[in-house]
């Protein structure tokens, strides 16, 4: 729709750009699998994950089955929520309608329509999307749609399909790919670094891709020990910047995490960077004993784990005794220790912990991937 804020580029797409996947073939097919027998799949996972590319992924597998197709509508540059239904009927090219208004156009359009509707990155217009997909799937019965978002939509019947970090092998493997195509060399003995640099970026393909790039820019440049210099680099911390066209949130791992910074409340912030002096998995308990405070009550630390898991910000599993504990990933971390040191609160908080680790000292929590 010319003119309409957000909406540029956004088009369908009947033959989807599929990416080169490596170790997903499980989210894959779950997100067909689901897509089989439910109305709205939602692809969630943490920033740099590669949710997008699952999502892509399993719909191009899918889409021979949708009598009308697929549209694919990435919603990044939309900031208006209220022009989501217009950013659809602009894609969907239908005539305008502003006395009856464009949800009712949407909704008689497609009410007939076997369509496979893809919104890609959902998680700053959630209100938005649940609430247009709310209205069209009960009045649409052949319509589908595959969202991707870093929390889930919330709509009745939405299926999630959650994208972990990848297996060591497998982050291993793509790093060598985009390596190669690249233009970098690597060696056998290498492997071991590689692995070393995949572990610090939390095995997750956008941060890896990024790498693997940076690893052949000091190839070019003619750097002593590349590869031991870009491992270097990212222990102290460094981002790995982008050098193409990329949307802004992608141009590097930390402008993502920080795309997530920005969806969050103002408390869950303040927790992410307290939460930062943990270096493993913690509990319920340990949080609200180690951050909270009168500006940030215990209470609130409870509910906050739920909602940065939710937020895909934590990773939450089950222990043993059935009682939920906490990982916040690496790069994760280092984001939120940052924000705890413009805050002035990193010596505080770090003290804490140590006083917890001194007086509790938990044995059966190891970091993930252990």
């Amino acid at each position: 729709m010319p003119g309409t804020p957000g909406a540029e580029g956004l088009a369908g797409t009947p033959d989807l750009a599929v990416p080169d996947l490596v170790g997903r073939a499980a989210e894959v097919a779950a997100v067909r699998r689901t897509l089989g027998g439910g109305r709205l799949v939602t692809v969630t996972g943490l920033p740099g994950a590669g949710k997008t590319a699952v999502g892509l992924t399993a719909a191009s597998a899918a889409a021979s089955g949708f009598a009308d197709g697929s549209l694919l509508l990435p919603l990044e540059g939309l900031r208006d929520e209220a022009l989501l239904p217009h950013t659809i009927a602009a894609a969907l090219q239908l005539p305008d309608d502003f006395a009856r208004g464009r949800l009712p156009v949407l909704a008689e359009q497609l009410r007939d329509r076997h369509l496979l509707l893809i919104l890609d990155t959902c998680e700053h217009l959630l209100g938005a999307c649940a609430s247009l997909i709310a209205a069209l799937l009960p009045v649409c019965p052949k319509l589908q749609v595959l969202a991707t978002s870093r929390e889930p939509l919330r709509v009745p019947g939405e299926a999630v399909v959650a994208v972990r970090p990848l297996r060591l092998a497998d982050a291993v493997e793509l790093f060598g790919r985009h390596a190669a195509r690249a233009g970098a060399v690597l060696a056998p003995e290498h492997r071991a670094t590689v692995a070393s640099v995949c572990v610090q970026l939390d095995k997750l393909p956008l941060g890896i891709e990024l790498a693997a790039a940076q690893l052949a820019d000091l190839q070019r440049d003619g750097a002593e020990r590349p590869l031991a210099s870009l491992l270097a680099q990212l222990e102290a911390g460094h981002d790995v910047p982008r050098g193409d066209s990329e949307p802004g949130r992608h141009r590097t791992l930390r402008a993502a995490i920080g795309w997530s910074h920005e969806l969050c409340t103002p408390s869950e912030r303040l927790l992410w960077a307290r939460a930062s002096v943990f270096t493993g998995m913690f509990g319920r308990q340990d949080a609200q004993d180690v951050c909270a405070s009168d500006q940030l009550p215990a209470e609130t630390v409870a509910a906050g784990l739920s909602l940065l898991a939710e937020r895909s910000v934590l990773l939450a599993s089950q222990r043993p005794d059935g009682s939920r504990c906490f990982l916040l990933p690496a790069t994760l971390r280092a984001y939120g220790r940052r924000m705890l040191r413009r805050l002035g609160q990193e010596e505080e908080f770090t003290t804490r912990h140590q006083r917890w680790q001194d007086d509790y000292r938990p044995q059966q929590d190891t970091p993930a991937g252990k």
